[in-house]
């Protein structure tokens, strides 16, 4: 059940795997800190995936260099978080062009591919033109509801599809 309803971004390809994460799976948790400005910066913790629990990561709209890896136009991710709040500090990001996640989510070689091969994921190539919406609560469902009559019945599911 760690990947029903998620919308997930993958982040890396490497001869060992795929690095990604859970977009819309919003924690309970958040991180505080008090910058020098006195202004405390409140940041929203995301459920990343199942890989690697003890660790954050970073995907944000704006590059800094050598502190983050490029995705795509405007989407890069990285890990240190002390950078980023000094980003905040500097009015060089904003904490709304940042979702902040708790572990990630990974894949052995070509074990994604197999996965999509027998119908266990259904993959959108550049469907967003802003993938920091997909963290909104009814993303998945909305996102379903474009694909067509075909996906309908998933959008219209109860989480627990006991209670139907």
């Amino acid at each position: 059940m760690i990947f029903y309803k998620s919308i997930i971004l993958i982040v890396d390809e490497t001869e060992d795997g795929l690095t990604g994460f859970i977009l819309n799976r919003h924690s309970d948790l958040f991180i505080t800190k008090d910058i020098r400005s006195a202004k405390k910066v409140k940041i929203d913790v995301y459920y990343g995936g199942p890989v690697s629990h003890n660790h954050y990561y970073l995907l944000k709209s704006k590059s800094d260099h050598l502190e983050s890896i490029k995705i795509d136009n405007n989407l890069y991710w990285g890990n240190n978080l002390e950078y980023l709040f000094n980003q905040i500090e500097d009015g060089l990001i904003d904490e709304q062009d940042v979702i902040l996640f708790q572990g990630y989510s990974g894949w052995d070689t070509n074990q994604l591919d197999d996965e999509i091969d027998n119908n266990s994921w259904i993959v959108l190539e550049d469907q967003f033109e802003n993938v920091f919406d997909l963290k909104e609560k009814n993303s998945w469902n909305n996102t379903i509801k474009k694909l067509g009559k075909k996906y309908r019945i998933w959008s219209n599911s109860p989480d627990d599809i006991t209670l139907n």
